[in-house]
């Protein structure tokens, strides 16, 4: 696999020098607030055109592109593989009132996966206040997704592997569980959470009994109570639909998951759901990111790899 040019519905950029008056703009952008609009509604948002433009100019690593849901342009960051042996696609989805370069969690998979050999793609998501906003934003949140992998794939990209934080995990946990498309091979959830106001029919743990394949959810010991409070429930759930494909589909993410030769698979399933959790570590991971972004690219490394699609689906 190798990295072709973007194509004609991106923008790039290569240097951007910035004044100190314009990183304080790109600042406050990234936290979520329009500055001028501060003294008749402070907790205004940016838009999601204004808050890519604000951080496209203070971006100093990685390529910023901007793909198209349909309905709008939206802004990714784009960052190529640096060890010269490329093992696939990730896309990174960011947390509620989060963006693309959040420097926790997302900034530092973007900067340490493509020295593993993961192209990263972290993109921008419609504006989500709270984790129950996703909900409401489901249908374009899935648009942009199937923008992303377009683009990889155009790109020369077909092993892609869907990353969520948060409130990203849990559209990325719908998305997946409501459109088997085979173009994802594997799913890494940080921080992923149970709703109690969620509809049983549409609950994370439903969800995540529709999805066959290979799943990481990876949270930490002190995060947001609905996080760690549902692990037992996430894993029996996620468990359910893994050891069921695994015995009897044996897809190939399955098959050829380093795991997958123990020697008790052929009663187990090939092993399929892991679940960590990360000592000491907030919903933010921060002080944690070694840790985190170490034991993601380690579950890729046997996971992930080399699981290519054909290029006949």
């Amino acid at each position: 696999m190798k990295y072709t040019p973007p194509s004609t519905v991106t923008r790039c950029f290569n240097k951007c020098n910035i004044t100190t008056a314009l990183l304080g703009l790109v600042i406050l952008s990234c936290a979520l607030f329009l500055p001028s609009h501060a003294a008749s509604a402070p907790n205004q948002p940016l838009n999601g055109i204004e808050l890519g433009q604000a951080l496209e100019k203070g971006l100093k690593n990685g390529r910023a592109i901007w793909l198209l849901d349909g309905q709008e342009k939206f802004f990714a960051v784009f960052n190529p593989d640096q060890s010269g042996k490329p093992k696939g696609g990730v896309i990174i989805l960011h947390d509620a009132n989060s963006h693309p370069d959040k420097p926790e969690v997302i900034r530092p998979l973007r900067h340490a996966l493509p020295l593993q050999g993961w192209v990263t793609m972290s993109i921008q998501l419609p504006y989500l206040a709270s984790p129950s906003d996703y909900i409401k934003q489901q249908a374009t949140i899935n648009k942009r997704i199937d923008s992303a992998i377009s683009h990889m794939r155009n790109a020369g990209f077909s092993n892609l592997v869907l990353i969520g934080h948060g409130t990203g995990t849990m559209a990325a946990t719908s998305y997946l569980a409501n459109q088997p498309n085979g173009l994802i091979q594997a799913f890494v959830a940080i921080s992923l959470g149970v709703l109690h106001e969620q509809d049983e029919s549409n609950s994370i743990p439903n969800q995540l009994e529709k999805i066959t394949l290979p799943i990481l959810d990876i949270y930490g010991s002190n995060d947001l109570d609905y996080v760690t409070n549902s692990a037992n429930k996430r894993s029996l759930a996620a468990r359910i639909s893994g050891n069921t494909a695994t015995r009897t589909n044996q897809i190939a993410p399955y098959m050829r998951s380093g795991l997958a030769k123990s020697n008790n698979h052929k009663l187990q399933g090939f092993i399929s759901y892991r679940q960590i959790r990360v000592e000491g570590a907030s919903h933010d991971f921060s002080g944690s990111e070694v840790q985190l972004t170490k034991r993601i690219s380690g579950w890729l490394e046997r996971h992930a790899k080399g699981v290519a699609i054909s290029s006949n689906r």
